[in-house]
């Protein structure tokens, strides 16, 4: 039973990662981020006038996350104990998974960037900076949208992969699941401005929490993704970018790029990161992106795999409750 339940997990695994090659991202209600953006912004837009903004943005975090996870368990519960359509199972299985995690995206966003510093197209290359970043673009110059660009790369690394497929190997989809959903509602509303800074606090600490390891894994990856790569041989110590960022997190994917590529990172009224480093251009660029792909090629193999291996076979098993029920394929 462990063994069929360690081969649907990988199974899924396999084929969702195939289907981020082959097809990218998932568009419109498919997506789980998509789901649970919609629902959390509709109810932000009705505590908008509220004055209990913390207690109506703690509601919001709990209760999106249970009307999307508690029917998902049910129905992949359902669709799984009809043993004669297994196939189609895995598949469905595969594509829920498929949304928690991005890989492939990151090159669509990132490449005309790249190829628009190249050619010296500033104005294009700041239309799809702008597709990125939450930052305003007007009048960057080419180093400044070089550094947006990496610092985009380099913070995906958690928020695109690392976070969900870390969640993935110890809990399962539903943990890959929550991670996704916690990290889009951080995206929304995390941010320490007049209108999100008590409504996204639920949000922001959960995501801060769960990521606490996964950036951890980042720093390790863009390290040994940059070494076995060749870039880092003028590399600075990483541990003197750290302090710029009020986001452990941040400082430890963003601090790990600049130092493994020597460059100097900055946000203009925020923070400068490695201030001895050079001016990147889009060859840094194209390397931070070469450094997000070997990296998720690294966590998936040898860190999710062998993990959820473990987690299947020898942890999951002795929660009767969880294996006596049929559950055991969610986590």
């Amino acid at each position: 039973m462990d063994i069929e339940i360690l081969e649907t997990i990988l199974g899924g695994l396999i084929i969702a990662i195939l289907a981020d090659i082959i097809f990218g991202e998932p568009t419109g209600y498919v997506h789980v981020a998509v789901i649970s953006g919609k629902l959390s912004g509709g109810l932000a837009k009705r505590f908008e006038n509220s004055k209990r903004k913390h207690a109506a943005g703690t509601f919001t975090f709990y209760f999106t996350i249970l009307v999307i996870i508690l029917p998902t368990i049910i129905f992949l519960y359902y669709l799984y104990s009809l043993n004669f359509i297994y196939i189609l199972f895995l598949l469905i299985y595969s594509v829920m998974l498929k949304t928690t995690f991005a890989m492939s995206s990151m090159g669509k966003h990132i490449n005309p960037i790249i190829k628009s510093l190249k050619e010296g197209d500033l104005e294009k290359a700041r239309l799809y900076l702008s597709l990125c970043v939450r930052r305003d673009t007007t009048g960057l110059d080419a180093p400044a949208i070089a550094s947006a660009a990496i610092e985009t790369v380099a913070e995906g690394i958690t928020d695109s992969f690392t976070g969900a497929l870390f969640m993935y190997s110890i809990f399962g989809i539903i943990g890959a699941g929550i991670y996704r959903i916690i990290n889009t509602m951080d995206s929304t509303f995390g941010y320490r401005d007049s209108n999100y800074f008590y409504f996204g606090k639920a949000a922001a600490r959960a995501d801060t929490i769960l990521n606490y390891i996964p950036a951890m894994l980042t720093a390790a990856l863009i390290h040994i993704s940059a070494f076995l790569l060749n870039y880092n041989v003028k590399s600075i110590p990483a541990r003197s970018t750290f302090h710029n960022f009020q986001s452990r997190n941040a400082a430890l994917s963003i601090g790990s790029m600049a130092a493994v590529l020597n460059v100097r990172l900055e946000k203009r009224g925020k923070y400068v990161v490695n201030t001895a480093g050079f001016d990147p251009a889009f060859d840094q660029v194209r390397k931070s992106l070469r450094i997000f792909y070997l990296s998720f090629f690294l966590m998936v193999m040898f860190i999710t795999i062998p993990v959820l291996s473990a987690f299947t076979l020898f942890v999951w098993p002795h929660l009767g409750i969880i294996y006596s029920h049929g559950l055991g394929f969610l986590f």
